[in-house]
């Protein structure tokens, strides 16, 4: 294209001027491909890692499910012995007693208590400690039961 139009010039300036321009398209179109295969190669890099990531925790939680023992039963049995006591005769009054008792701990250690209890089990959330009272502390509990 450069040459035919800067053709009447002559042969020596106008190749010149012509490779010239020539020259720099290539360049602006190797720098649009560089920034292209960038682009590319940052977006294959995030979607292995978020692969990666999705295998690191499949990973995990198949280990957890091989791991899983007796421990797990016995946690199971001593979180639903309340529960399963509530109806049983003899045990009724010791358990609204003990959730009497339960009522009056403070929130950190429900919440640490909770969080144990997800972790046995393999649950994990990036939120855990605070999923039995979210945003809440022991004084704003004590005066909401004033």
């Amino acid at each position: 294209m450069f040459d035919k139009l800067l053709g009447f010039l002559g042969s020596g300036p106008a190749e010149q001027i012509a490779d010239y321009f020539k020259q720099k398209a290539q360049l602006k179109q190797q720098l649009r491909l560089a920034k292209l295969n960038g682009k590319i190669a940052f977006q294959t890099a995030k979607y292995q890692a978020k692969a990666q990531g999705q295998a690191n925790v499949h990973s995990w939680e198949m280990a957890q499910i091989a791991n899983s023992g007796i421990k797990d039963e016995i946690v199971l049995g001593v979180l639903l012995f309340p529960y399963i006591g509530s109806f049983i005769p003899g045990i009724q009054d010791y358990v609204v007693i003990g959730f009497e008792y339960l009522e009056k701990m403070p929130y950190w250690a429900v919440g640490l208590t909770v969080t144990i209890m997800l972790a046995v089990y393999g649950i994990r959330h990036k939120n855990a400690s605070r999923l039995a009272a979210p945003g809440l502390t022991d004084k704003d509990v004590e005066e909401v039961k004033k």
